[in-house]
């Protein structure tokens, strides 16, 4: 049997020191300072409760899948569409699974500095911090 949709496993890795994919920093920013316009964002299930939202997203079908994969290897590698909850929803299951107690972190990687700031200021509010 397949795995539906979403988050997958990547059996490809690149090797750290050398040309990866993606754009280098200075194409990045060049980007961000072309669109620097306002950002709207449409939430079609503002309506529902935060908790409504999360069952909503698609790696929320996979979050048993991923606690058992992350239980039992030592490397787990998750690639999803943009939105799919990855980067928060996850942690949010590794410390609901008890994974931050005692001291303990969960780091979440970001190819690009934007995402890696917004990442840090939406998720402690979903943790309740």
């Amino acid at each position: 049997s397949s795995l539906p949709m979403g988050p997958r496993i990547l059996k490809k890795i690149s090797i750290p020191g050398t040309e990866g994919p993606g754009v280098s920093i200075s194409e990045e920013r060049q980007s961000l300072a072309e669109n620097s316009a306002t950002t709207i964002v449409y939430n079609p299930y503002a309506a529902l409760s935060i908790e409504q939202q999360r069952q909503k997203l698609p790696v929320f079908k996979l979050r048993n899948h991923i606690l058992y994969l992350v239980e039992n290897y030592q490397t787990v590698v998750i690639v999803g569409e943009t939105g799919c909850g990855k980067s928060t929803q996850i942690p949010q299951y590794l410390a609901e699974a008890g994974w931050t107690a005692e001291g303990r972190v969960v780091g979440v990687t970001q190819p690009r500095r934007v995402a890696a700031v917004t990442v840090s200021v939406s998720s402690p509010p979903l943790l309740g911090r």
